[in-house]
C-alpha cells in the first residue's frame, strides 16, 4: 500500500521529529579511554585504542558497550536476561552491554538528549521514522562502510543486499537493517472466538468499508467491547489497513516521503510532492470515514487522548481487535504475545520501499567508546543463534522451554499463561540482528522462514525507492510543521471531531508555517535524485 497505509508507521513517534539534534559532545563512556572522541575512520580508531587491526581483531581490552533500544520496558526480569547475555558476550568478544531498554513514551526525547549531550552511545536502534536522516546530518552516527568491511562479514553474507540501501545517506552506510521481512503489508487482527461466533468470513473483507456490518454486530451484541480501538497518541490507526474503496480506485497512488513531515506525500501519477490533506482525495475520504464511524460509536470515545494501545486494550478485554503486520505467521506471533487467539484480514502484496527496508535499523553512535567492538557485536546479532534468541526470548528454562523432540521449537514453561508473565517480553524481535535465526514458538509453521523468503521475493518496489529527503535546508519549517502534525494527528486519525472543520484549521496552520516551502524543497531534491537514476 502507499502513503495512507504507511501514515501510522511514519508518524508513530512524531515526538522524535520535533527535536532538532544539535550535535554530539565528548564521550561519557565508562571505559579506560573515557573522554576520547573516536573518529569515523576505523584505522584512526585502531591507532587510538590499539584494539583492532584489519583481519586480526585484538579484543584483549575489556569493553562495556552501551546499547539503546525501545520496547515494552521496563521488564521485570531484565537483570537476569542481561546477565546471561553478558556472560556470553564476555566469552565471545570480551565485552558486556549496558542495556538501555527505553519505553515508547520517552524513547524519542531521551535519545535526542543522549545525542545532543554527547553521552556514550555505542549501539542504538535507529529506524528511518526515528529522524534517522536528520540525526546523520547532525553527526549522531558513524559511517559504517569500513567497519562493515572489516568486522561485518556475517552481516554482508546473510543480509539481502537490498536492505543495505535503507541505511545509506549520500552513498554511505550509517545503519544496518534487521534481517526480517523486506516488504511491508499491514492488517487488522480479530478475536477468533468472536469471528466464529458470528460466522464472519475473513476472506470476504476486501475494503475497510466491508468491515462496517461486523462493527455494527459487535457494537449491538458485545456491549463491553469497542468495535475499533484507536490510540491517537500512539501508532494505532486505521491506516494500518487502508484498503478503502477510494484508495483502491486510485491504485494506492500516494507514497510517503522518507525524512519529510508525514503530511507530505508523492503523487506517483503526477510525480509531484503534495500535502495529503490538501490534495489527496483518498486521504480526505479516509479521514471522513473515521469521523463517520466515531459518530456511530464504532471507535472508543477517548481515542484521541488514550495512551492504551489496541494490543493492551485487547488483553484487558476492552476490544476484539489489534493492528499488525501481514507478514507470514504474524497472527500466530500476536496470539502468543497477547494470550488471545487471533485471525487476520488479508493485506495487499508487500511493498518494497525505503521505509520498509529502513524501518528497523541499528546504528553506531559517534560517541562509541569502541566502534570496532560494537560492529563485532552487531555482526554477532546477525550470525549467532544463541545471542539473538537470548535477546529476543530470554533465558531457556526461565522464559521458555524447548519442545520435546523439536529442537527449534519452544513453548512457555508450565503454568505460564503468556510471554508477559515470564518477565521478559519487550517485543524487540523485529529490531535486532537476524530474525531468521530465532526459535519458532509451538504452533508456528515449521517452514515460517521459507515463507518469509517467499514473502520477500513478492515484494515490489515503490516508485520513490531509494529516495530520502534531507530536511536541513528547511529544518526550521520542518520543526514547526512537525509540531502542528503532532497536535492535529490524534484528532484526524481517530475521527474525534468534525473532519471538515479540523482539516480546514490544520491546512491553514500548515500553510502559515512553511509547508509549501518544504514541499518545494522536497520536489527539488526528488527531481535531482530522479535525474541520477539509470
Amino acid at each position: 500500500m502507499k502513503a495512507a497505509k504507511r501514515w501510522s508507521t511514519a508518524l508513530a513517534l512524531l515526538g522524535v521529529l520535533t527535536l532538532v539534534i544539535s550535535g554530539c559532545g565528548s564521550n561519557n563512556g565508562n571505559n579506560d579511554d573515557k573522554g576520547a572522541q573516536p573518529s569515523g575512520s576505523v584505522k584512526e580508531q585502531d591507532k587510538a585504542s590499539g584494539d583492532a587491526v584489519a583481519g586480526n581483531p585484538d579484543i584483549a581490552k575489556f569493553r562495556k558497550l552501551k546499547v539503546y533500544t525501545v520496547g515494552n520496558f521496563p521488564q521485570p526480569d531484565s537483570k537476569a536476561v542481561v546477565e546471561e547475555i553478558n556472560k556470553y558476550l564476555k566469552e565471545k568478544i570480551n565485552a558486556e552491554i549496558d542495556f538501555q531498554g527505553l519505553p515508547w513514551s520517552s524513547w524519542s526525547e531521551k535519545m535526542a538528549l543522549a545525542y545532543q549531550s554527547g553521552e556514550q552511545v555505542d549501539l542504538t536502534f535507529a529506524p528511518s521514522w526515528g529522524d534517522f536522516a536528520n540525526n546523520v546530518a547532525k553527526g549522531a552516527f558513524l559511517p559504517l562502510d569500513d567497519l562493515l568491511g572489516q568486522y561485518g562479514k556475517g552481516i554482508t553474507d546473510s543480509l539481502d543486499p537490498r536492505f543495505l540501501e535503507g541505511g545509506k545517506v549520500d552513498g554511505k552506510i550509517y545503519a544496518i537493517p534487521t534481517n526480517k521481512e523486506i516488504g511491508e503489508s499491514h492488517t487488522i487482527m480479530l478475536r477468533k472466538d468472536l469471528v466464529d461466533k458470528y460466522g464472519f468470513d475473513i476472506n470476504s473483507i476486501h475494503t475497510l468499508e466491508d468491515l462496517e456490518p461486523w462493527l455494527e454486530t459487535i457494537k449491538k451484541n458485545e456491549p463491553g467491547l469497542s468495535p475499533i480501538w484507536l490510540s491517537g497518541s500512539g501508532s494505532d490507526t486505521l491506516s494500518y489497513f487502508d484498503k478503502t474503496k477510494k484508495s483502491m480506485e486510485e491504485n494506492f497512488r500516494y507514497e510517503l516521503v522518507i525524512g519529510a513531515p508525514g503530511g507530505i506525500v508523492l503523487d506517483t501519477k503526477t510525480d509531484k510532492m503534495i500535502v495529503s490533506t490538501m490534495d489527496s482525495e483518498a486521504t480526505i475520504y479516509r479521514l471522513k470515514l473515521y469521523n463517520d464511524w466515531f459518530k456511530k460509536g464504532y471507535i472508543n470515545k477517548d481515542a484521541a487522548t488514550t495512551k492504551t494501545s489496541a494490543e493492551d486494550a485487547l488483553k484487558a478485554g476492552k476490544t476484539w481487535m489489534k493492528f499488525g503486520s501481514d507478514k507470514p505467521d504474524s497472527d500466530k506471533e500476536d496470539s502468543l504475545a497477547t494470550g488471545v487467539e487471533l485471525v487476520k484480514l488479508v493485506g495487499n502484496d508487500p511493498e518494497l520501499s525505503t521505509a520498509s527496508i529502513s524501518n528497523s535499523m541499528m546504528a553506531i553512535g559517534r560517541t562509541s567508546v569502541d566502534p570496532a567492538r560494537t560492529m563485532m557485536l552487531l555482526n554477532l546479532l546477525h550470525t549467532d543463534k544463541k545471542l539473538i534468541n537470548l535477546i529476543d526470548f530470554g533465558v531457556e528454562g526461565r522464559q521458555y522451554v524447548k519442545v520435546d523432540g523439536q529442537d527449534n521449537f519452544i513453548k512457555l514453561p508450565d503454568g505460564v499463561a503468556t510471554r508477559t508473565d515470564t518477565g521478559w517480553a519487550p517485543g524487540v524481535e523485529w529490531m535486532f540482528g537476524n530474525q531468521m535465526l530465532t526459535h519458532l514458538w509451538e504452533g508456528e509453521s515449521a517452514d515460517k522462514w521459507e515463507k518469509f523468503k517467499a514473502y520477500n521475493d513478492r515484494a515490489h518496489k515503490v516508485k520513490s525507492f531509494g529516495f530520502s529527503f534531507n530536511t536541513d535546508p528547511v529544518k526550521t519549517e520542518v520543526s514547526i510543521v512537525n509540531n502542528i502534525i503532532k497536535e492535529y494527528r490524534p484528532i484526524l486519525e481517530t475521527g474525534s471531531l468534525d473532519t471538515d472543520k479540523v482539516i480546514a484549521e490544520y491546512n491553514a496552520k500548515l500553510k502559515a508555517n512553511g509547508i509549501e516551502k518544504i514541499v518545494a524543497e522536497a520536489q527539488k531534491q526528488y527531481d535531482e535524485w530522479k535525474a541520477k537514476q539509470s
